[in-house]
């Protein structure tokens, strides 16, 4: 058994390590639910804050992973969320390289609505990558993504927790105007999903320069009709000006990804990739309890009677089992023998100690009676 935090939660083994902490897998004993739970030491107040920030990023929505509950021992606290168990985008690349334009185009669409609810709440989330993008186990069917990791997310009419010559996110996915200290801005998280686009598609992660050139896509562009729809996509996302980006939801209109998210079922698109489940249950987990039927009585048959057939005599003693004669007509009942009960006697108190309790007190009066003289 793993450590128990805060009396509930059994740590039962690390899965992620992200800006803000290390993400567990916890059995909560309280709901017997297994859960991912992200840990953080309280280094600084300006980290906690971004912590309790997170814990309190609750988007209802079927793309994005919301908090569920939160304690604190000590110098630690942690907040638990559900567990997705089909790991993350960047897994499913590094398990199968690039991506075929079909699933490119289902996970940025479906990105995308998580974006629209996120960017539609106040919130930038600044952390768009493909370790971010979570996977539900689906196999060989539609995946189903969900956004996660708010560490770092701000809404736009709150006080920023950086200074302005303090760059935060992941280098090689923010967008040159975040580079030069631009307040953040909803058209970041598109640029940074135009970069996961474009990386799904090589296999390439982008460069980590600090100052990135325009994107430039014509030297990977194939001919191929789904291949360069993607790539379509990806230059509108990543517009050098940011004024000049699509929001979330214009995006998920455009016409070459619509086109490409409906032809996910096409025969001629058919590929081998999975989505599997990459934490199976193990002996922490509670398992499933099946309701059982109470057993039958003894000597009954073991199925059930058919319609018409007399019931079965009662069952005769076993062997080596003796019988008594029933009692003769009115007998009187017999009653069953109780045990004679025994008086314990009352302790006496010793003639000896009442002796010494009188002699005491009678040495007490006797030396107040000195006194007084």
């Amino acid at each position: 058994m793993g450590e128990v935090f805060a009396g509930r939660y059994e740590l039962l083994d690390p899965i992620a390590t992200g800006g803000m902490g290390t993400v567990w897998r916890v059995l909560d004993r309280v709901a017997g639910e297994v859960k991912a739970a992200k840990m953080l030491r309280q280094t600084d107040a300006a980290m906690l804050l971004r912590f309790v920030r997170e814990q309190s990023v609750r988007i209802d929505h079927t793309h994005v992973v919301t908090p569920q509950s939160w304690a604190g021992v000590d110098d630690r606290v942690l907040f638990t969320m559900p567990l997705v168990r089909g790991g993350s985008v960047s897994g499913l690349m590094r398990r199968y390289g690039p991506l075929p334009p079909r699933w490119i185009a289902v996970l940025a669409d479906q990105t995308l609505q998580a974006l629209e609810a996120v960017h539609r709440a106040g919130i930038v989330h600044r952390d768009i990558k493909p370790g971010n993008l979570l996977l539900e186990p689906t196999g060989s069917s539609r995946p189903h993504l969900r956004l996660t990791d708010f560490g770092i997310a701000v809404p736009r009419d709150e006080p920023r927790l950086t200074h302005v010559a303090m760059v935060i996110g992941t280098p090689g996915y923010m967008p040159p105007e975040q580079h030069r200290g631009a307040d953040p801005d909803p058209s970041a998280d598109v640029y940074a999903l135009g970069v996961v686009m474009l990386e799904m598609l090589t296999g390439q992660r982008p460069i980590d320069d600090d100052e990135l050139p325009p994107i430039d896509v014509s030297g990977v562009r194939s001919g191929n009709a789904e291949h360069d729809a993607v790539l379509d996509v990806v230059v509108a996302a990543t517009a050098y000006d940011p004024t000049r980006r699509p929001s979330a939801a214009e995006l998920r209109a455009y016409p070459a990804l619509r086109e490409l998210v409906a032809r996910w079922a096409d025969p001629a698109l058919r590929d081998g990739l999975e989505v599997v489940d990459e934490y199976p249950p193990t002996g922490a987990e509670p398992a499933a309890e099946l309701p059982t039927a109470a057993p039958p009585p003894p000597g009954s048959p073991a199925g059930p009677r058919p319609i018409g057939m007399p019931p079965p005599p009662p069952a005769g003693p076993g062997p080596g089992t003796a019988v008594l004669p029933p009692p003769p007509p009115n007998a009187a009942p017999t009653q069953p023998e109780v045990a004679p009960t025994r008086r314990v006697p009352a302790r006496k108190v010793p003639v000896d100690a009442l002796v010494l309790l009188t002699m005491g007190a009678v040495g007490l009066l006797v030396a107040l009676a000195l006194l007084l003289i």
